[in-house]
């Protein structure tokens, strides 16, 4: 059985577009851009891009995707070579997640800027709400018996995705090292009362 490897000029076109796609979107809204800009920021034909989508749409989802894919491995990576383990004792060190969306900045903050339609944000919300569901495990010592456990993993789940979409809108106003830290606090810690102020 022989085996494929991606052609590495294809993967350069496709990359070439993504970028040139980028760069247009800082300065207007995906609608506005036409093929022949992106191919023409990209340094290809308009022939190449057809090659390999049918139109701008495509391009954006793949780009989306392939930005998931990478902070899915990221999500991850701290126990990808464990088996059962309980997130709060890992090493905040371990805890790359946040390093990612810091390396990828650019692409965040257009996606999920204040001029984004929220696309990106839906997309990037349901897969961490798919990753947290599915790796992890959530155990409580005590809980109030009137507390629907799963509204509880919801709460708990969201409270975590907001946590991260309000640091990448804040401009990354904090180290990717103490986010980590931050988070492993954050799952460890339990209210005792919330008060109303007045």
């Amino acid at each position: 059985m022989s085996i494929t490897y991606p052609d590495k000029r294809v993967e350069r076109t496709q990359q070439a577009l993504k970028e040139a796609l980028m760069k247009l979107m800082v300065k207007k809204t995906l609608h506005k851009i036409h093929i022949s800009e992106i191919t023409e920021e990209a340094g290809v034909s308009r022939g190449s891009f057809y090659t390999h989508y049918e139109k701008k749409e495509d391009l954006l989802d793949e780009l989306f995707e392939d930005m998931l894919d990478e902070m899915t491995i990221a999500f991850r990576k701290p126990y990808e070579q464990l088996g059962m383990v309980d997130f709060r004792i890992l090493p905040a060190e371990s805890i790359v997640l946040f390093d990612h969306f810091l390396e990828n900045k650019a692409f965040y903050q257009l996606m999920l800027g204040s001029t984004s339609d929220n696309f990106f944000k839906e997309k990037m919300t349901d897969q961490l709400h798919y990753l947290f569901r599915r790796d992890y495990a959530f155990y409580f010592r005590q809980i109030d018996a009137e507390i629907d456990l799963e509204l509880f993993c919801t709460y708990r789940i969201h409270g975590i995705i907001g946590l991260i979409v309000e640091w990448i809108q804040k401009g990354f106003d904090k180290p990717a090292p103490f986010m980590a830290e931050q988070l492993l606090h954050i799952f460890r810690f339990h209210t005792e009362s919330v008060m109303i102020r007045h």
